[in-house]
């Protein structure tokens, strides 16, 4: 009888050429909705969401002049931390059936954002479609209180009454000044 053979226990192979089975999701894309009269029109085609891999100065360039929303939330961004970066300008703020190519990020950029921000035109409505798309794509939506006229809402028993609107965990009000770049 030849003992050599016989093996009592758990073998383990390894080999090099599977692939892994756990993916790694990467929470910092983020989706910026924003707007801006004078950003170049090929870099940033209306209503059509644009992938940004790293912000450049090219791309704050290109976003329009240095006072435009588009072009200071990128200079924030990029001064914080240059991370990827959703752009979808919208040609109208108030135009929230545009936010719904959010929804597409996936198939046609190969990214899903997980941050959802509309800096000063984050209006109730906007913040609603921005949440809906959260919960769809286990996102999160950073928002400040404001009116329908995108005027902020600054008293705290307000901003109380404005957050019981949303049944949202996917919401974090943010108050005081913080739609503002650079502020």
């Amino acid at each position: 009888m030849a003992l050599t053979t016989y093996h009592h226990g758990i073998t383990a192979t390894e080999t090099s050429n599977i692939t892994p089975i756990i993916k790694s999701v990467s929470m910092s894309t983020i989706a910026l909705v924003s707007t801006s009269v004078d950003a170049d029109d090929t870099k940033y085609p209306l209503d059509t969401p644009v992938l940004l891999t790293g912000i450049t100065t090219d791309d704050v360039t290109k976003a329009g002049a240095k006072d435009t929303l588009l072009s200071q939330c990128l200079q924030t961004i990029k001064s914080i931390q240059n991370t990827s970066v959703v752009v979808l300008r919208l040609s109208e703020p108030v135009d929230v059936t545009a936010v719904d190519t959010l929804l597409s990020c996936q198939s046609r950029l190969g990214v899903t954002p997980k941050i959802l921000i509309a800096p000063e035109i984050d209006t109730p409505t906007m913040t609603r479609k921005l949440v809906e798309i959260a919960k769809k794509r286990r996102g999160f939506v950073y928002a400040s209180p404001r009116m329908e006229d995108g005027s902020l809402i600054t008293a705290k028993e307000d901003i109380v009454a404005y957050r019981d609107t949303f049944a949202a965990r996917e919401l974090m009000l943010i108050e005081n000044e913080w739609g503002v770049p650079g502020k």
